[in-house]
């Protein structure tokens, strides 16, 4: 047990003395005589008597109230109803006394470790004696079994949400942000040559050829060069280029009879150039047909086309029709057996047998120059001209809309979506034939010459090497 360092005696008596009002008006008393010592020094004395003799005089008195028997004696009285209460009388509960709580008048005394233990057991055993004797049985009794729950039981550890709660943040905001909208951007080319036609062949990848006979092609991410002088190693320059339906591979033909078949996996290239020993300058070509099973149609400047047969590495070509008069072909299309030919003399004619026989469907006063053509799954040819104007043929008659006032060069449609370039370097396109046109935010360098739409990529391409990708 610890020694009892409490002060005892007098010092006890001194030290509650010290919270009383008396010590207090006693203290004053000190301070006024003091600061009258400097009139006179008899105040001196008065000051230590003032401090000195009311403490002595109260510890005597009640020194002997002690030894009378006296509970309380007067002394104590007036100091217990003037000192400030103790640390322990603060800590006790409202409504309890001093003595209630087995304190004396100088403070509680300590509760022995049994004692709280006695108390706290005490407690208890009252506490179940109130309980109810059903309430008792249910605490006691073991929980019934129950059939295993399929629901997952989450780790006692690991904190659960309530059923319903909100998700994260970052779950909303990927939630609740819309997929954003594919717009044309500049790529980074491969080459400054000027380039006049594009395919895209697969999702994310794509065909582009050009002048000196340079082949560009990209997966997606970057374009890179595979041929930089022609199939035929001669550099004559490249006006067209299609790919076949599943994307493996692409035809590109251009002046000299140039033509030449690219598979697009391996980069391997196979020269085909000048069919049945005809060097006339191709100013397009169209592909139908997946790899291997291939139908291919090239157009010249003399107003014919040339059809070609693929199977199986073997390439044959039928003899050259003449749709039209003779003008020069501008673009040429093919979806399976239909596709349509036209001619810059307003000459639009279609096929329906993959290129055996054409007739002429138009195109009666056209505004401005066929430039390019393109068609979809139905059959519907739509026709750009360099006037701004966009046709369409629906199988009995042409509808005009006019779409700027620049040049139209090319034009492309996949699903519903409709786009064409100008020579000033715009792409414009309409998400629906009911829809309106709009002008995509296109920074082009140069002007465009053609223009390829696929389901995850679109390409448009042009002069100084000039590549715009919708992704």
């Amino acid at each position: 047990m610890a020694a009892n360092t409490e002060p005892s005696g007098f010092g006890a008596f001194f030290q509650r003395y010290t919270k009383t009002w008396m010590h207090a008006v006693a203290t004053a008393g000190l301070t006024a005589f003091g600061l009258l010592s400097f009139v006179h020094r008899g105040f001196v004395l008065l000051a230590l008597a003032c401090y000195i003799i009311p403490p002595i005089v109260l510890y005597i008195t009640r020194r002997g109230d002690d030894a009378a028997g006296s509970s309380m004696s007067p002394t104590d009285a007036a100091l217990a109803e003037h000192e400030e209460p103790s640390k322990s009388e603060r800590t006790e509960p409202e409504g309890r006394s001093a003595t209630e709580s087995g304190a004396d008048s100088l403070g509680p005394p300590p509760v022995e470790p049994d004692a709280r233990a006695e108390s706290a057991n005490g407690d208890e055993r009252e506490s179940l004696e109130e309980t109810p004797t059903a309430n008792r049985e249910a605490e006691v009794e073991p929980e019934a079994e129950s059939e295993p729950s399929s629901e997952p039981v989450a780790d006692d550890d690991s904190p659960t949400e309530p059923t319903g709660a909100p998700a994260s943040e970052s779950e909303l905001d990927d939630e609740d942000e819309p997929e954003p909208e594919p717009e044309w951007r500049v790529a980074d080319a491969p080459t400054d040559t000027a380039l006049l036609d594009a395919a895209v062949a697969e999702r994310s990848s794509a065909v582009a050829v050009g002048e000196g006979g340079v082949v560009a092609t990209t997966d997606g991410e970057e374009w890179t060069v595979v041929l930089e002088d022609g199939p035929a190693a001669q550099g004559q320059a490249l006006h067209g280029v299609d790919a076949t339906e599943d994307g493996q591979a692409a035809w590109v033909a251009g002046d000299g009879g140039a033509i030449g078949r690219l598979e697009l996996d391996s980069g391997r290239h196979t020269d085909y150039s000048a069919p049945d020993d005809r060097t006339d300058n191709l100013a397009g070509i169209a592909v139908a047909g997946a790899a291997g099973d291939e139908t291919v149609l090239a157009i010249n400047g003399s107003g014919e086309v040339l059809r070609g047969r693929y199977r199986d590495g073997d390439c044959s070509w039928d003899e050259p029709a003449t749709p039209g008069s003779g003008s020069s072909l501008s673009a040429v299309v093919l979806e399976g057996e239909d596709g349509y030919c036209c001619d810059t003399n307003d000459g639009v004619f279609a096929t329906d047998d993959g290129g055996e026989s054409f007739e002429s469907i138009g195109i009666d006063d056209a505004d401005g120059t066929p430039t390019g053509v393109a068609a979809d799954e139905d059959g519907t040819c739509y026709l750009c001209t360099d006037a701004g104007i966009v046709h369409r043929y629906d199988g009995s008659r042409w509808t005009p809309e006019r779409v700027c006032e620049e040049t139209l060069t090319g034009i492309a449609r996949v699903g519903d979506r409709l786009a064409v370039c100008t020579a000033d370097g715009e792409i414009h396109e309409r998400d629906g034939p009911t829809a309106d046109w709009e002008r995509a935010d296109a920074d082009a360098t140069a002007g465009l010459e053609a223009i390829a739409l696929g389901a995850d990529l679109g390409v448009a391409v042009g002069g100084e090497g000039t590549v715009i990708e919708r992704r």
